[in-house]
């Protein structure tokens, strides 16, 4: 059937004023046959999360690799943002290239932040150094190139060990700061300070 060129503007005109016919119908078929749940679509949902193995997270700084993370596996929680890590193996580079290497556990990395926090049996190994760290929690700050543990820990290099309540380590410096009460046993003598202790030293 062929429309006069005159007539075919009448065929909106038709469609609009009969819409109230059509429309509730139209409606009724378009509707999911189970309905639809909004959270489903929700920046909450749980569909988010996810779960990976053997994971590499490399971090960069003014085009020099800072950092290479690895863990068996990794899996978000309600945050997005936070990956929760199986048995992490971290390498983390100075600006000369020399390596510190960390293993523990756990941990969990921070997008948004960058900060990697690193639990149970940790182990740090300053390698070109020979020295060893120990504590039970540690967080290193990519940006700002620092390593945090606030609480115990054990420092272990050639004739010392260093038994603190905390350490602060700076990456580009080379410099700790051991916070707490600390004990030194250094090539055949022992130190101790701290407070509100008086510094002693014995043979």
């Amino acid at each position: 059937m062929k429309l006069h060129r005159n007539t075919v503007w009448l065929i909106p005109l038709i469609l609009i004023l009969t819409f109230p016919l059509w429309r509730i119908p139209l409606g009724a078929f378009l509707v999911p046959k189970d309905g639809f749940d909004y959270k489903m679509g929700s920046g909450n949902s749980a569909s988010r999360n996810f779960s990976m193995d053997t994971v590499k997270i490399l971090q960069n700084q003014k085009g020099q690799k800072t950092a290479l993370i690895r863990a068996r596996s990794a899996r978000t929680n309600e945050d997005a943002e936070i990956f929760i890590l199986e048995t992490v193996d971290a390498d983390i580079f100075d600006a000369d290239g020399n390596k510190t290497h960390i293993v523990s556990k756990t941990g969990k990395y921070d997008v948004a932040t960058k900060i990697l926090t690193l639990i149970d049996d940790v182990v740090v190994n300053k390698t070109h150094d020979e020295q060893f760290l120990y504590t039970d929690l540690l967080y290193y700050d990519s940006d700002k190139r620092i390593v945090n543990c606030p609480g115990k820990t054990r420092l272990v290099g050639k004739g010392v060990k260093v038994d603190g309540g905390s350490l602060d380590y700076d990456i580009e410096t080379s410099r700790y700061d051991i916070g707490g009460r600390v004990h030194v046993v250094l090539d055949g003598f022992t130190e101790s300070a701290g407070t509100p202790a008086p510094q002693t030293v014995s043979p």
